[in-house]
């Protein structure tokens, strides 16, 4: 019997967006881990919290979409808020894909999800619960 790692969880979330055709709609790309320092694009990250040794093992793992704030200047002054509007378009798009997902190796559903602000930039992250399916050689 075959067990499954953070690896192949991180693998098989990339598979399904791309599957998903949801790069296309990003005007940056989907990362494992992290994305490259500096980007002022939308990105997507998936990135692993653990994988659990069991028969039917379980793993939590982040998707992390991120969309740089929108610049809007009022009486000469000049302020970053967040794009919500693009934030639930790219959440609306990748929600389906990972949510009750079924696959011969593995299933995922959607935990709970939020939004976070970190510097000129906002993320939309989806906590993600995958049961990885045993594998018999």
């Amino acid at each position: 019997m075959t067990k499954s790692t953070v690896l192949d969880g991180k693998q098989w979330i990339l598979e399904l967006l791309l599957s998903a055709g949801v790069q296309n709609y990003i005007s940056g790309k989907i990362y494992k881990d992290k994305r490259p320092s500096g980007s002022t694009k939308e990105d997507i990250v998936i990135n692993s919290l653990t994988m659990t040794n069991d028969y039917m093992q379980n793993g939590v793992f982040n998707v992390n979409i991120y969309v740089p704030m929108i610049s809007i200047t009022s009486n000469g002054i000049t302020q970053y808020q967040k794009n919500n509007a693009r934030l639930k378009q790219l959440a609306d798009l990748v929600y389906p894909v990972l949510d009750d997902a079924w696959n011969n190796d593995y299933n995922l559903d959607i935990v709970n999800s939020q939004d976070f602000e970190e510097g000129n930039e906002n993320f939309y992250n989806f906590r993600v619960s995958l049961n990885a399916h045993p594998i018999f050689n």
